[in-house]
């Protein structure tokens, strides 16, 4: 109500109300009061009510947000490179935002499904918030991470930064993403699923939400599999494969595609401190002598040739192959309907447990108050329920959100159910050494015929004598 409005009607409420005391004076208790007297104390009555209305009007409410974008040094670009487990835990509808308004920068390396999954979800985001201009600017992915550096570090770059887990070390470590634990609610972080959130605490401190996930799980060509089950566990499986070579296995030789096998023999890689301890806890050197065994079995392969391994399985040559969802559209393409994922088998301390690892979106340190805001409804946005099913459905991705709708893909869902039991990739400084050292440990056993014990101890202590341990 605008200021002069208030006044003229306060004018007309106090002679109204001047005038009932007048017709008020003929009753038996208002004939009693003098009719001046009478309207002096409704005009003093009425100063407070006259400056609660004032302070109501200067009030803005509390749904109407407006923010003056900043401005932005950073080269805004559309340009784009051409190219649930059970679906859901209870699904919640997602709030209407509060209206915003100005410009925030997205960097991303997305192309092709994950383009069309990031323009898809633009739209949506477009009609939610008519009043936020998003753009977007394509760097590639060898050269994102240093990119986006330097140009926080020289106090501009993007609002927002879609990036692997792969980075954290090097980007919290130079201090160019935001934390955001004072900036989220616990619902709000409940809605991830706990191994995709944990990718992007580093050091007890949250840097990031997550988008989408990976993990590897157990490739199966049905025509060679037939109808035998999936065996239950590893030992079972190798003495599957020394059947019949058709029955063959091929498992990369790497530490991410073999890392499921070390909580299965009862090992964790690290201790709460970063103190590499498959030395000390399990039976690692077994999990060694079952790969070696694999390896020098007809038609099985644990190999570091990932491209050998890969066109072997396509070409029929054997039945398994342990790959993430990044291989669906190829071997998709080569199998149609006879490929299925299936669980990877159980240890003899317990459930394979691959690692997890996703990708999610940061913020920039540099923007404050309403940019920041802006930036944050962004992202809060990319990491719902309804757009982890655009990146289910246009990406071929496994959404973050366990809300999200997965489709009809057999294979998708195959990979959601083994993320039920997944790990999420060590969130530790000391990983950088467990890279190799844990690589050249399975190689050396592997290829090299090393005595699995001694291998499994000298690597333990490679790892922490690199890391100061």
């Amino acid at each position: 109500m605008h200021r002069s409005d208030l006044w003229f009607w306060l004018a007309q409420l106090l002679v109204r109300l001047a005038g009932t005391a007048r017709l008020s004076a003929g009753s038996r208790i208002m004939q009693q009061i003098p009719p001046r007297t009478l309207r002096l104390a409704f005009f003093f009555l009425m100063i407070p009510l006259v400056f609660l209305l004032l302070a109501g009007c200067n009030r803005s409410s509390p749904d109407e947000m407006v923010v003056e974008p900043s401005t932005q040094s950073a080269a805004a670009s559309t340009a784009q490179p051409q190219g649930s487990p059970p679906q859901s835990l209870l699904p919640t509808a997602t709030p209407t935002p509060a209206p915003l308004a100005g410009r925030i920068v997205l960097w991303h390396s997305w192309a092709e499904g994950d383009g069309d999954a990031l323009a898809a979800i633009l739209e949506m985001y477009r009609r939610a918030q008519p009043g936020v201009t998003v753009d977007t600017l394509y760097v590639a992915y060898p050269d994102l991470a240093q990119a986006y550096a330097d140009a926080v570090a020289a106090g501009e770059g993007p609002d927002l930064l879609l990036a692997p887990v792969w980075w954290m070390d090097g980007l919290v470590s130079t201090g160019v993403v935001l934390p955001l634990d004072d900036l989220l609610s616990t619902s709000e972080m409940a809605s991830y699923w706990p191994a995709a959130l944990e990718n992007f605490r580093w050091q007890g401190r949250l840097y990031g939400l997550p988008v989408h996930y990976e993990l590897v799980s157990v490739f199966v060509n049905r025509s060679l599999a037939g109808s035998t089950a999936m065996p239950a566990t590893l030992d079972e499986w190798l003495a599957q494969a020394q059947q019949s070579p058709s029955f063959g296995i091929g498992l990369y030789n790497n530490l991410y595609h073999l890392a499921w096998g070390l909580p299965a023999y009862g090992a964790p890689l690290f201790d709460e401190n970063g103190v590499a301890v498959i030395d000390r806890q399990g039976d690692v050197p077994a999990f060694l002598r079952w790969l070696r065994t694999l390896s020098q079995t007809p038609g099985s392969y644990v190999d570091p040739d990932y491209g050998m391994l890969k066109d072997r399985f396509r070409k029929g040559e054997f039945a398994y192959f342990v790959d993430g969802p990044w291989a669906i559209d190829e071997l998709r393409g080569a199998f149609g309907d006879n490929l299925a994922v299936a669980l990877l088998p159980a240890g003899p301390f317990g459930p394979a447990q691959p690692w997890l690892s996703a990708e999610g979106v940061m913020l920039n340190p540099n923007r404050t108050g309403g940019q920041q805001q802006i930036a944050l409804s962004f992202a809060r946005f990319l990491t719902t329920a309804e757009s982890g099913a655009q990146m289910a459905a246009l990406g071929r991705r496994l959404p973050a959100n366990r809300n999200a709708a997965l489709g009809d893909d057999p294979l998708l869902q195959g990979f959601a159910r083994q993320a039920m039991n997944a790990q999420p990739l060590p969130a530790l400084p000391e990983m950088a050494q467990a890279w190799g050292y844990g690589g050249d440990m399975f190689i050396k056993v592997v290829d090299g015929n090393a005595d699995p014990v001694a291998t499994v101890i000298e690597t333990a202590a490679l790892i922490n004598d690199a890391n100061g341990k």
